[in-house]
């Protein structure tokens, strides 16, 4: 086992007429109303996508990173050019190493890793035995099947053998996922590759199946990437998640860390369920005028900043809101009420300087929409980003 090590990469599709096609693979088309927000989420320029756009990344040797993002920021194909289906020389480029092994121009079928992908991938006419076979039978090993097989059939734990005689077409989507994780794990592979391979399950299978890959990880202890667009996922599966956004890691490091530490605004706004509001506002003598009220953070960087245009950021279980007045309060309208009753809390919707700004009230709290509340964002929970979206305060 090894880190690995990518350096500088840099995957550049051409495509001038749609390219919102080539980020979400979509051939025929995507209508002109919706690419620009679909472009908007990968970096396009010069009649070209940067899906990945220099990055560089150290996964350690046994550690599970997700990689976390929106759809079309370039984190399937970061997978893709760890597996080596997408290779790094020209217009690409970049490195890529498996400890000391070098693999930039190494083909997939030599990289030794496992990918799990999101449609599972079995080949529809094999049983499944047959589906965890094909390897060693395609490397001329069939000696090796019937006790790969049994082997990895113990790992999978109870009910996983009455499932090698039964094609895809009788399985179930979470019995078609074991049978995948099974066929990865069968190889012995060097590194494990995830490509959102939750998405097609319900809730609670997905919840399940969650639980299974991480105690097949934990056990394995191999290195491990695992894409995915849910945060919940992202913080179960991953030792540290890298957030993306247009083929650029934003920020790296444990969920907490970028829950409480958002490097950017982008950060701040995509990490979060709910994520942080983020308020329009101007810098103003040490803090932040919003909508005519004024919030003093006492800051020497916004002091030397009075004018320039900049956003409050503010958590929503740290909106303080109230049914009457406080000191330094501001008179909002109560927009929508929504109850989480598995979390015993209630989001409470309301209306500042032309924004939504969501607060976490405790379920047993009664809101009502229509009706005027008084909002304070707290200064020791604030947090200000600068007009290029990066963070000040």
């Amino acid at each position: 086992m090894a880190d690995v090590h990518i350096r500088d990469a840099q995957v550049v599709f051409k495509e001038e007429k749609d390219p919102a096609a080539v980020i979400f693979g979509q051939t025929g088309g995507v209508p002109e109303d919706e690419q620009s927000d679909l472009v908007g989420q990968a970096n396009y320029r010069d009649g070209a996508v940067w899906a990945i756009d220099g990055v560089s990344l150290d996964i350690h040797d046994g550690e599970s990173i997700a990689i976390l993002g929106p759809s079309g920021c370039g984190k399937s194909t970061m997978l893709r050019v760890i597996a080596g289906l997408i290779m790094l020389e020209t217009p690409n480029s970049g490195t890529i190493r498996y400890g000391e092994e070098e693999w930039t121009e190494l083909n997939a079928k030599d990289r030794r890793v496992g990918i799990v992908f999101q449609n599972y991938a079995l080949y529809p006419h094999m049983h499944s035995k047959k589906n965890l076979g094909f390897f060693f039978k395609m490397h001329k090993r069939e000696e090796e099947v019937d006790e790969r097989v049994e082997v990895v059939s113990k790992i999978m734990g109870v009910g996983f053998d009455q499932l090698l005689e039964r094609r895809p077409k009788a399985l179930s989507g979470g019995q078609q996922q074991r049978v995948a994780i099974a066929r990865c794990i069968v190889r012995d592979p060097t590194v494990f590759l995830f490509d959102e391979p939750l998405s097609n399950l319900d809730a609670k299978l997905r919840t399940r199946t969650r639980v299974e890959i991480k105690r097949l990880l934990r056990r394995f202890n191999i290195t491990t990437v695992y894409v995915t667009h849910d945060q919940t996922e992202a913080q179960a599966m991953g030792d540290r998640i890298a957030v993306m956004q247009a083929g650029r890691i934003q920020q790296l490091g444990a969920y907490r860390e970028i829950y409480d530490n958002p490097s950017n605004m982008f950060v701040a706004g995509f990490v979060g369920m709910p994520p942080m509001n983020l308020i329009p506002g101007t810098a103003d003598n040490g803090g932040v005028r919003v909508d005519g009220h004024f919030v003093d953070l006492r800051n020497d960087a916004l002091g030397v900043r009075a004018g320039s245009d900049v956003h409050l950021g503010i958590r929503p279980e740290s909106v303080e809101i109230s049914h009457h007045p406080t000191e330094g309060s501001t008179p909002v309208e109560v927009y929508w009420v929504e109850s989480h009753f598995s979390e015993q809390r209630k989001e409470v919707t309301f209306d500042l300087a032309g924004t939504r700004v969501i607060a976490k009230r405790p379920l047993n709290e009664e809101w009502d929409r229509n009706t005027t509340a008084y909002a304070k964002v707290p200064v020791e929970h604030a947090y200000v980003f600068d007009s290029d979206e990066s963070r000040l305060v």
